[in-house]
């Protein structure tokens, strides 16, 4: 009996099937091509690129297609770890760079062809580029809108050179932080997740939607920012360290542009091995807070004309680096406030402190701390607020006691609309003369918040 062909052919595919069905994937490699070095130079560069799109004055600046211009780049994101999608960050130099800038385009596991390290060149002639708040972004435009560039154009616009080069971290403070540092590969050296994310995972709470959000403080300064996971990463489900260390990252700014975010390509560039974390002291006083209570001293700015009021009333203001810069007399809808800000201030670090005048804790009991704050501009908490009983003129030489204080967190690119309480901190531990402050520290250029406070109040019995 003949064998049909068709029942032959059938039978083969099976084995195939079979056969390759056997075999584990992760025993395929990326293929390794051998990279005939491109002949192409560049005659511009990142910053170039970004200064012409300003003088161009338009959201969208489009290079002519008979545009010239060819920059230089090493690749500093990856896909590989599923936390980028679609966009490639790139920098000038691969070490000591200036400038940085995100690249759409329509291209999976771009990390096969455009890996970490990998020198690229890329032709602007076409090319749109966008400036979204700081985020400098090239794409395609269409219909007006900065889009991917199609995967059938990428190798038209985007040439890969033969070179990977070791990619050297640019060491920087949070204090350090501004616009011209987003889209560079940047080091954070002591830094530690706050307290209250121990336990979380990277993104993978029920709540975390498109992304995770946890916050990392570095441990001199205080001043915080947020770590962004994407909940379609590998690591996800990974549990945040509890210790400290330091941390490697892409400086960026969230979908919105709203404030900076710190983006990991993959958790090897978390050293974090330091069992000794670096949590404040709180004061910690047992007393009671919930009992009504009477005023011991209130001050809500109304009667502030000026900001010279406010120290003829006992307060202290004072810049730390004896820069021009203070808490100010600020008014909105009728309402007196004090407000404080880095920003356009040109003084960077920009440390701050308003102390309230001494306030009598010896014919009192149960006393209790609360007052408003409104963050506007927000890019980091920057805030602080401390108690001393020994302050005498000179800040550095009195011994001061962190407050666990609530402080507002507002929009970053436009006015806070509203107030925030900082919670009711008990100070029934201590007695005589108690003196309260609120401690700014930020900078222009880096973190600048700006916060205004109001009714600042003492309560006892």
């Amino acid at each position: 009996m003949k064998v049909k062909k068709t029942s032959y052919y059938i039978g083969s595919l099976l084995m195939i099937t079979n056969l390759f069905s056997c075999v584990e994937l992760d025993d395929f490699k990326v293929p390794e091509f051998e990279i005939t070095e491109p002949q192409i130079k560049s005659n511009s560069d990142i910053r170039a690129i970004k200064n012409a799109s300003n003088q161009a004055g338009q959201k969208i600046y489009t290079f002519k297609a008979d545009d010239t211009s060819v920059i230089e780049a090493y690749v500093i994101s990856s896909d590989e770890g599923g936390n980028f999608y679609k966009k490639m960050i790139i920098q000038d130099k691969n070490e000591n760079p200036t400038s940085g800038i995100e690249v759409l385009i329509d291209l999976r596991a771009y990390f096969t062809k455009f890996n970490f390290g990998r020198k690229i060149y890329i032709k602007m002639a076409g090319l749109s580029v966008t400036n979204d708040d700081g985020k400098y972004i090239i794409g395609y435009n269409v219909r007006n809108e900065i889009e991917v560039i199609p995967e059938y154009l990428i190798d038209d616009f985007i040439v890969r050179s033969g070179t990977t080069e070791n990619i050297i971290s640019k060491p920087i403070t949070l204090t350090d932080f501004n616009n011209e540092d987003i889209g560079i590969y940047i080091q954070l050296k002591d830094v530690q997740f706050r307290n209250d994310e121990i336990g979380k995972t990277y993104a993978g709470e029920t709540y975390d939607e498109f992304d995770g959000e946890r916050v990392l403080v570095q441990c001199d300064s205080r001043i915080s920012t947020i770590l962004s996971t994407s909940t379609f990463s590998d690591f996800k489900s990974n549990l945040i360290p509890a210790q400290r260390g330091d941390i490697q990252a892409v400086l960026t700014k969230d979908y919105y542009s709203e404030k900076y975010i710190l983006v990991l390509n993959n958790l090897s560039s978390v050293d974090f091995v330091d069992e000794d974390r670096c949590d404040p002291e709180f004061l910690n006083c047992a007393g009671e807070t919930n009992n009504s209570q009477q005023i011991i001293f209130y001050e809500d700015f109304e009667n502030i004309n000026k900001t010279k009021d406010l120290e003829e009333l006992g307060w202290t203001n004072i810049n730390m680096n004896f820069g021009k810069e203070k808490y100010k007399k600020s008014s909105f809808d009728g309402n007196n406030n004090m407000r404080i800000s880095a920003y356009n201030s040109e003084e960077n670090p920009l440390e701050v402190w308003l102390v309230s005048p001494a306030i009598n804790f010896d014919n009192s009991e149960d006393e209790i701390l609360t007052f408003d704050t409104k963050a506007s501009y927000d890019n980091g908490t920057i805030l602080t607020a401390w108690v001393s009983t020994d302050f005498s003129e000179n800040i550095e030489k009195a011994t001061w006691q962190q407050l666990d204080v609530k402080i507002s967190v507002g929009p970053s690119s436009t006015y806070g609309t509203d107030y925030i309480s900082s919670g009711k901190i008990s100070l029934s531990c201590l007695s005589g003369k108690v003196y309260i402050a609120l401690r700014y520290l930020g900078g222009d250029p880096g973190i600048g918040t700006t916060y205004d406070i109001d009714n600042f109040k003492i309560l006892g019995k």
